[in-house]
């Protein structure tokens, strides 16, 4: 059940970061579009994904899914709170990096992932290691 809601995380945020691509335009991202009502080198109007390209915008969706993948892979107690912890680092960056003119304000959404992702480790069992037999020395 856990490994499934850590996996649940990681395609959500792959699946935020894809619905990002299709429907963010530059004046959702550019600050100066917000300000003065143009940017530099392009339309506010202009779809992001053609103005800043499609490699950021994938390292930002493996970079929020990572952390839930591999507390899902894991699946140890320790690396779940690892997971959270990471995720509340993202966000401080989304938050640092919110008025850049790239997709690392995504990284916002790292938030609610954190919190999602806190109650699911507070419910995650640990398992005992066994004190006796060749599991013992493994």
């Amino acid at each position: 059940m856990v490994r499934s809601a850590w996996w649940v995380l990681a395609v959500a945020a792959v699946a935020l970061t894809a619905w990002n691509a299709t429907s963010l335009t530059m004046f959702d991202m550019s600050m100066s579009c917000s300000k003065i009502g143009e940017g530099s080198s392009y339309q506010c109007s202009d779809r992001a994904i053609d103005v800043l390209g499609v490699w950021p915008l994938v390292g930002v969706g493996l970079t929020l899914a990572s952390p839930p993948v591999v507390a899902a892979i894991a699946l140890r107690k320790w690396v779940s709170w690892l997971a959270v912890a990471v995720l509340v680092s993202l966000f401080v960056a989304g938050v640092l990096r919110i008025t850049a003119d790239s997709y690392t304000s995504l990284f916002i959404f790292a938030l609610p992932m954190a919190v999602l992702g806190s109650i699911i480790a507070a419910f995650q069992r640990t398992v005992p290691r066994p004190t006796v037999g060749p599991a013992a020395l493994a």
